[in-house]
């Protein structure tokens, strides 16, 4: 085949052909990833986690008379500290304490929000135990474990020593 001056050759057809194919299918993926959900989304999300336990052994009380655990940003004796490093916040709600064999559950009263990264207040924010809150013969050097449960189905795990 010859080409006269002034025309062009346009591209074979089989080449055409394999673009619009793999056109197509790019196209395919892409659309089909992101209504099926294969990609994902950008979301918000908290990252909380317990950067600080200090119970004291000798100053813990217990029994029916014990007060809720309270929230502050102010650092306390008988505390959790709690950091969040995502970009939403969440709230504890309650903690558990399992010394000596018993489960000690305690129920969150009032706002105990753990704010985003970057926040002006509110993160870290300190769970204060009373000390009729917590267990009793709690002794120095002994060991527990405990759980803080967050407004979004987190629980947050922990274990230490009293001090």
């Amino acid at each position: 085949m010859m080409t006269l001056p002034g025309q062009r050759r346009a591209i074979s057809p089989i080449i055409s052909t394999v673009l619009v194919i793999a056109i197509t299918l790019i196209s395919a993926v892409s659309i089909g990833g992101f209504v099926f959900g294969i990609f994902g989304s950008s979301s918000n999300s908290a990252r909380v986690q317990i950067t600080g336990i200090t119970l004291v052994g000798t100053t813990l009380g217990g029994g029916s008379n014990a007060a809720s655990p309270t929230c502050s940003t102010a650092g306390a004796p008988n505390s959790l500290i709690l950091t969040n490093t995502g970009t939403a916040p969440a709230s504890a709600t309650s903690v558990t304490i399992t010394f000596g064999g018993l489960v000690y559950a305690f129920v969150i009263t009032g706002a105990c929000t753990v704010t985003p990264a970057g926040s002006a207040s509110g993160n870290p924010i300190i769970i204060t135990m009373a000390p009729t809150d917590l267990v009793v013969s709690a002794t120095s050097g002994g060991t527990y474990t405990g759980t803080v449960t967050l407004n979004n189905g987190a629980i947050l795990i922990f274990e230490s020593t009293f001090i």
